[in-house]
């Protein structure tokens, strides 16, 4: 018997991802759909290949998501010389090491802890350097890394489009059973608490919740969730969500609290 028989999961990723549904049916799950968000090429493709252009007069790259790497490497396929990486947590480390790209910095939780990496290791005044992001990220990473002396240049990588979630389907779902629901973004917590409204609070109490990463917990605490209540996957990548959605069945599970 796989560890997920008998146990719907919910995911709400894109509607053309094909990653997570796949390795929680693996386990056994029953997987329901709740897409919130769809990431698509970004609306400004000039200026993305005008700063990847001329990559090599930065002195880091930063990147932030799986999606802002495969927007870059698509069109600089090798990993230029002299220019520092840094990427924030396991997911995007590894989404680079697949493509022969190696991370100078990998950050341990979200934006802010991936700043302060790099800061407790290389000197920032004068520095320049690349951030290519998509249109919703937050600006704490740029923000931080300005505070500390460097100049950063932001550029849309990729494009994270809302979709309407329909609050009846998603209520006849929880009504037939769903015993987690899991977050791989904070845009697909903030559409979800948005569209559910009052029906937010209720889906938090009688689900498991499972985040990816740190951003997407305190997105969801942010909305509602008790930490205690949060499981975050560790590594942040899809393999680590499948596993804190295991981890989150037994007795003894691995709460956010407790790593």
């Amino acid at each position: 018997m796989t560890r997920l028989s008998g146990k719907v999961v919910a995911v709400t990723r894109s509607t053309d991802d094909r990653s997570l549904a796949p390795l929680l049916a693996a386990e056994g799950a029953q997987v329901v759909h709740w897409p919130t968000i769809k990431i698509q090429s970004t609306s400004d493709p000039e200026r993305l290949k005008t700063a990847l252009g001329s990559i090599e007069s930065y002195n880091w790259i930063v990147f932030t998501s799986q999606h802002s790497v495969a927007s870059v490497i698509s069109l600089v396929p090798v990993q230029p010389t002299g220019i520092r990486v840094a990427a924030v947590g396991g997911g995007t480390a590894e989404a680079l090491s697949k493509r022969q790209w190696r991370a100078d910095v990998i950050g341990d939780g979200g934006s802010a802890d991936l700043a302060k990496a790099i800061k407790r290791s290389y000197p920032l005044v004068g520095v320049s350097v690349l951030f290519p992001a998509g249109n919703l990220a937050a600006p704490t990473l740029q923000n931080s890394l300005e505070a500390a002396g460097a100049e950063v240049t932001r550029v849309e990588a990729y494009e994270t489009k809302t979709l309407s979630v329909d609050p009846t389907r998603i209520l006849s779902d929880l009504n037939t059973g769903v015993d987690v629901v899991t977050f791989a973004s904070p845009s697909a917590v903030e559409t979800m608490a948005n569209a559910m409204d009052d029906g937010w609070p209720k889906l938090l109490k009688h689900c498991s919740v499972v985040a990816i990463g740190a951003t997407t917990r305190d997105a969801l605490l942010s909305h509602g969730a008790l930490k205690n209540a949060v499981t975050m996957a560790n590594p942040a990548t899809l393999a680590g969500l499948v596993e804190a959605t295991v981890s989150s069945f037994i007795s003894t599970p691995i709460r956010e609290h407790e790593q």
